[in-house]
């Protein structure tokens, strides 16, 4: 591994710990009030719920499989993802920038990219949970949309790091919505908070998937070696 490489790994790393640090300095203020749930709203979030525990129990499943999937089955799951991922209809990654943080792992740093991703996944989900204490507000002030504002810029930043192009785009369309104080639209529809937590639900599950099934492949070519 070249200097180089090493110092833009770790510049990698620290980067993203800033984040993380950054995001937990801050106070986030406790709601005053809860607006009530109609029971429509409440059923509305317990199908949400229900139908996000059958695709996570399903991937759960997948990946107890791994160890005993054929080398075949495994490289086509890989191509799958791979296909999934990059194809510019669903706007998951862009593939030069998640292929430049593949390039900076190397033997002698085999977990940067399970680091980085780790990292990505606490930090994003911090982001997440304080927009909705700031947007969830009965009325937001301008001191909440410009704190909704700035936690959008850091989310698209770490996500420009990772790659993740679908959440920059709606972090991106959010933060005009913000800047509009549009409520409404804020909270569901195109460029919503409703998207960018599909979203990021989805990146979630996938760079689950995509790290198991890249750390199978690495271990068994560490035992063919061995062999």
């Amino acid at each position: 591994m070249t200097r180089q490489s090493t110092r833009k790994s770790q510049d990698v790393k620290d980067a993203a710990e800033k984040d993380v640090d950054a995001d937990k300095a801050e106070d986030v203020k406790e709601k005053d009030t809860k607006a009530e749930e109609t029971p429509a709203a409440v059923e509305e979030e317990k199908e949400e719920n229900e139908a996000g525990a059958d695709g996570e129990n399903s991937t759960e499943a997948l990946l107890a499989r791994i160890p005993d999937m054929s080398d075949d089955d495994i490289l086509k799951e890989m191509n799958d993802m791979d296909q999934y991922a990059f194809d510019p209809k669903n706007v998951l990654l862009n593939r030069g920038q998640f292929n430049e943080l593949l390039e900076l792992q190397t033997d002698a740093e085999p977990e940067f990219m399970q680091e980085i991703i780790d990292m990505y996944c606490v930090d994003s989900q911090g982001m997440l949970d304080e927009l909705k204490e700031i947007l969830g507000q009965d009325e937001c002030t301008d001191q909440g949309y410009d704190s909704a504002r700035a936690a959008l810029h850091k989310l698209r930043g770490s996500s420009s790091t990772l790659g993740a192009e679908g959440i920059q785009l709606t972090c991106e369309s959010l933060r005009e919505l913000c800047v509009n104080k549009d409520l409404v639209k804020i909270f569901t529809g195109p460029g919503s908070l409703q998207e960018l937590e599909t979203r990021m639900n989805e990146l979630r599950a996938f760079l689950k998937k995509y790290t198991a099934f890249s750390a199978e492949c690495v271990k068994r070519k560490l035992s063919r070696e061995d062999a």
